[in-house]
């Protein structure tokens, strides 16, 4: 198993965003001013690479919700979510890269290795 660097975004150098994009590693960014802004740069990044992304919204403790009714329906669920999830590969294929928000200061990125290259080290 192999574990994400973690990069303070504001001690960077100018194009060191870009030499960690280009070597398709996953990686963290905590200390983000400006998270609209740094979404913006990397989503940039990646167009510029020629590679699709997604960005998702998920803090890391979300409040509870509706969510916590339903948990003996968790499976059922499942097997009704991975249908529609299989469905959907066909039509629309996964991003290169997933920008995963987990907080007002901090985004996880990841590469989809889906070329058969393993995630490197």
């Amino acid at each position: 198993m192999t574990v994400a660097r973690t990069y303070f975004f504001n001690r960077m150098a100018g194009d060191a965003l870009a030499r960690l994009c280009g070597a398709k590693t996953d990686f963290f960014l905590e200390n983000i001013d400006d998270l609209e802004l740094a979404v913006t740069r990397l989503q940039a990044l990646c167009r510029d690479a020629g590679m699709s992304s997604v960005v998702v919204r998920a803090p890391l403790n979300p409040a509870p919700g509706m969510g916590d009714l339903v948990t003996a329906a968790v499976p059922l669920l499942g097997l009704i979510w991975t249908s529609a999830q299989a469905a959907g590969a066909t039509v629309h294929p996964p991003p290169d890269v997933t920008l995963r928000l987990t907080s007002n200061t901090s985004i996880s990125v990841a590469f989809s290795h889906s070329d058969g290259e393993p995630a490197a080290p």
